[in-house]
C-alpha cells in the first residue's frame, strides 16, 4: 500500500513539475511576444507608428517604400523595442493635395506625418499638383532664400516657378534659373522694389532675352 502511495505522490509531483513548466514557458512567449513597441519625438502620425508595429517583423522592407524616411534605429530596453525614426528634411508642403515635399524631391502625404512636424514648414506649394524639384530650383534655392522672404511657390507649366514673398510681391523666374539671375537679384532686387511700378510681379521669364518687365 505505501509503495502504491508513494508513486501515486511522485506521479503527482512529476504532473505538477509538466504543468509548471509549461506554465513558465507560455510566460515567457507571451511575455517575448508583448513587448512594448516605443516611438521616440520624430513627427510621425500615430497611425504611421501603428502600421511601422505591425511591421516590427520585416521593418526593413516595410520603411522601404517610404522615401521621405532618412534612417531608423532600433534598440531592446529590457523588455521593451525603441524604436527612432529619421526623417528627410522638409522643403515645402501642399495643402491642396496634403503633401509634404521633402528636399531631396520625395513626396509623404499628410496622414504619415503629426501636426506639430506639419506646422513647422513654413513654405507653401501653391501648385495645383504637387510641385516637383528640379535640378536649377534645387542648386539655386538656398541662394534665392537669402535674396528673397519667400512664403509661397508654385510650379508652372512644370518648368518653372513663381515665387510670393511676404508683401505679396510675385516673382516669375524663367526656367533657368543660373548664376547671372541670382547675381542680378542679388545686387538690383532691392532697388527694384524702390520703383514705383514694381507693385505686383516682377517678371523675369524672359530674362536671358534682356527683358523684365515689372507691374
Amino acid at each position: 500500500m505505501r509503495y502504491i502511495n508513494k508513486n501515486i505522490f511522485l506521479s503527482f509531483i512529476s504532473f505538477l513539475i509538466i504543468i509548471g513548466s509549461f506554465f513558465y514557458l507560455y510566460l515567457y512567449l507571451f511575455k517575448e511576444k508583448t513587448k512594448l513597441i516605443k516611438f521616440a519625438p520624430s513627427g510621425i502620425s500615430i497611425n504611421f507608428e501603428v502600421d511601422i508595429s505591425n511591421n516590427i517583423e520585416d521593418i526593413e522592407n516595410f520603411l522601404i517604400n517610404y522615401e521621405f524616411i532618412k534612417s531608423y534605429l532600433i534598440r531592446l530596453n529590457d523588455n521593451d523595442l525603441n524604436v527612432e525614426i529619421i526623417l528627410k528634411e522638409p522643403f515645402a508642403k501642399n495643402n491642396l493635395n496634403q503633401e509634404i515635399i521633402f528636399k531631396d524631391g520625395s513626396i509623404g502625404s499628410f496622414s504619415y506625418f503629426n501636426n506639430e512636424f506639419i506646422n513647422t514648414i513654413d513654405l507653401v506649394d501653391s501648385s495645383n499638383e504637387t510641385l516637383q524639384i528640379n535640378d536649377y530650383l534645387d542648386k539655386s534655392i538656398v541662394y534665392l532664400k537669402r535674396i528673397f522672404n519667400i512664403n509661397q511657390i508654385k510650379f508652372i507649366d512644370s518648368r518653372r516657378y513663381d515665387l510670393y514673398l511676404e508683401d505679396n510681391l510675385r516673382i516669375m523666374l524663367p526656367k533657368k534659373i543660373d548664376q547671372k539671375l541670382l547675381i542680378f537679384l542679388e545686387e538690383n532686387f532691392n532697388l527694384l522694389k524702390q520703383n514705383s511700378n514694381f507693385q505686383d510681379y516682377l517678371d523675369l521669364r524672359n530674362f536671358h532675352e534682356k527683358t523684365i518687365r515689372a507691374k
